[in-house]
């Protein structure tokens, strides 16, 4: 499914995901694909372990991670407004303090490089956020100048400590994912 989205399930079986399109102002993609970063911060590591603690918090209904995953919800209602009026600076809000709740609920999931290497980074974006619970690795990124790729790679190149990352171009999907069957 092409474009901005939020994406909601009732909590019920089976899951069934109900997505809804949001509008943004005209222009608004072209200029997030040019604030928009991806890095590689070449720190994987194994999730399963993870998920297995925020279930068993989860099951045990913790009063931190019941009330966490309410704010969650709150905050998606936020980040879909601040998509809405087309504002990077409420958009990376959004994304730090997404981390911030991801990081309650799975606590220890933030690498020591990774934490170093987001704290060099803070003063030039908006916001930054691990991908998924962050055992791919990957770190997404809003910058607060367009077109910033190789002034961040200078800035990354100074720090130690870092190891093997790298830094990417990404866009917004316009298309969406279609699949063209080849005759025999």
């Amino acid at each position: 499914m092409p474009g901005i989205k939020i994406g909601r399930s009732r909590a019920q079986l089976p899951l069934k995901v109900e997505v809804e399109e949001i509008t943004v102002p005209e222009g608004f993609v072209q200029t997030l694909n040019d604030h928009l970063l991806l890095v590689y911060t070449g720190k994987t590591r194994l999730a399963r372990n993870l998920l297995q603690d925020v279930l068993r918090s989860w099951y045990a209904r913790l009063p931190a991670v019941v009330e966490n995953a309410h704010g969650l919800v709150q905050h998606t209602k936020k980040c879909a407004e601040a998509f809405r009026q087309g504002s990077l600076p409420l958009l990376g809000k959004c994304l730090t303090l997404y981390w911030e709740q991801k990081k309650l609920m799975a606590p220890g999931c933030e690498p020591l490089a990774v934490r170093r290497m987001m704290d060099v980074l803070a003063p030039h974006v908006h916001g930054q956020s691990l991908a998924g619970a962050g055992g791919g690795g990957f770190l997404y990124l809003l910058t607060k100048e367009p077109r910033q790729k190789e002034a961040l790679e200078a800035v990354l190149a100074k720090t130690e400590g870092l190891g093997n990352y790298s830094i990417h171009l990404v866009e917004v999907d316009a298309w969406g994912l279609s699949l063209q069957l080849l005759g025999e």
